[in-house]
This record gives C-alpha cells, structure tokens and sequence, in this order.
C-alpha cells in the first residue's frame, strides 16, 4: 500500500485556486461540499487526500455536443446553500430546487419551453462549476411569501423535479465551461458577457468572437496553466506534475505531517 499523501486546507485551497482559477472562497466551498473527499482532523488542522483533490481536477470539461444536445438549466449554488456530496438525491433536491430568481427573459422561456418528453426540462447545479446534481424539472411554483428583494421584478420560483434521464450520464463527472453571470441560466442563451466586445461589423468580426472565446475557455478551464498544453488529463498526471515542479511546502506532508 501506498503512503497517503494528506494536504492541510489551506494547501488545498492554494492548489484548487491555481489550477481552476477561481477565488479562495469558492475554493473552499469545494471542500466543505467534499467534492475532494471528507476532511479528515489531525491535531488542529483538516486535512484532505492529495489524490482525492487530483482526481477531482482531473475531470473533464462537459463536451459541446453534449450540452448542445442537452440544452441544460445550469444553477450556481452559492454559500447560502450548503451542499453536502454525501445526502440522498432527495435531500440534495431540496437545496437545489427553492428559491431561485430567474432573469425575465429566461423565466419567459422556461415558461413556454419543454425540451423532454412532458414539457419537462434537463437541470444541473455546479459547485464552481463542476457538475455536483441532475434533475428533470416537471413545473414550478411562485414563492409569493418571499420577502421582496429590489431590483427583483417576479418573486423566486420553486422547481419541481424528479430524478433525471439518460442525458445526465455523461455530464455528472464534469465540469460547465460558464460565464460569469447569473445564478440561474440556460446552455447557449446569451449572455452580457465578453462577447459582447466583439465589434460584429468587422470583417474579422469572426476571428475576435473565436480569441475571445478561447480566452473565456482559459479562465474557466480547471486545468494546470503551465501543462495544460501537454495534455495531463488524469489525476496520476496531475500528482507527478505536483511533484516534479514544486518544493515540498511546509503545510504538506505525509498522512498530514507537518
């Protein structure tokens, strides 16, 4: 057997941040949601599994064919809704399904719209942007007792799910190249985002839309910066990119020595 590898949080977080760039906050959102496995205490200090960690940043990115088939509502789960890997389906639906505040222009579609059988429509929430729940949403109800909220022209909505389809297979390992944007969207509808720079009346209007793009993919990619370009897709990778490139920290150690 081999010797575990056990990194304190604030080590995690450090290499969570590095390689899918996000925020410390987020980061650590990811722990306490244990989508790198459970914290284990040793002394004063959390520890988490180096390999647990490596094989949650070794998933892949959700493929453009599937999300085009699919056309999925994603939700953001935020620090409000403490998400817990280990619940039942069931439980996990009901952090996921109340009050969210859908953007006007959405709310129109998701009221006319149904892209499965029965009107129904494919849902997944994302934990800094990996995949972390599937639903089908069946209908949903106006919570017309939530406080008001300014700049909020429609109260929140409830969804009503049931397990979902098919179609979630070959998302729940992967993570949503999104935008920064609202807490509820839908796959491919537009957004106010980078895009937006693009100056369509150029004849290379195209080849902006195409950089831009593909600097959008960089930030969002959960992917080691510096060997990305050499295809490390898979945790074995990551864990002997980690060792070959940087000196021992002082917070990581064996089964969480210092």
């Amino acid at each position: 057997m081999g010797i575990t590898t056990r990194l304190t949080t604030r080590e995690a977080i450090r290499r969570i941040c590095e390689l899918h760039m996000i925020g410390k906050v987020e980061a650590n959102r990811v722990l306490t949601a244990g989508l790198a496995g459970a914290g284990q205490r040793m002394g004063s200090s959390i520890v988490y599994d180096e390999r647990r960690l490596a094989e949650l940043l070794a998933r892949p990115r959700c493929t453009d064919q599937t999300l085009d088939a699919v056309r999925p509502v994603a939700v953001r789960l935020g620090r409000e809704r403490r998400w817990n890997i280990s619940q039942t389906w069931d439980e996990q639906a009901e952090v996921v399904r109340r009050n969210w505040y859908v953007p006007p222009l959405l709310g129109t579609m998701l009221d006319g719209w149904g892209c499965l059988d029965g009107r129904r429509f494919p849902l997944v929430a994302t934990v800094a942007s990996w995949v972390v729940f599937g639903a089908e949403v069946i209908g949903h109800t106006y919570d017309e007792a939530a406080t008001p909220v300014r700049n909020r022209s429609a109260p929140p909505r409830t969804f009503h799910v049931e397990p979902p389809g098919d179609w979630f297979e070959p998302m729940k390992e992967t993570w949503l190249p999104l935008e920064r944007g609202p807490a509820v969207t839908v796959w491919g509808a537009p957004v106010n985002g980078p895009l937006r720079e693009v100056d369509w009346l150029r004849v290379d209007a195209e080849s902006q839309k195409e950089q831009l793009e593909y600097e959008m993919w960089l930030r969002s990619a959960p992917a080691l910066r510096d060997v990305a370009q050499v295809g490390l897709t898979s945790a074995d990778a990551i864990l002997r990119a980690w060792n070959a490139a940087a000196p021992p920290h002082p917070e990581t150690g064996q089964d969480g020595a210092a």
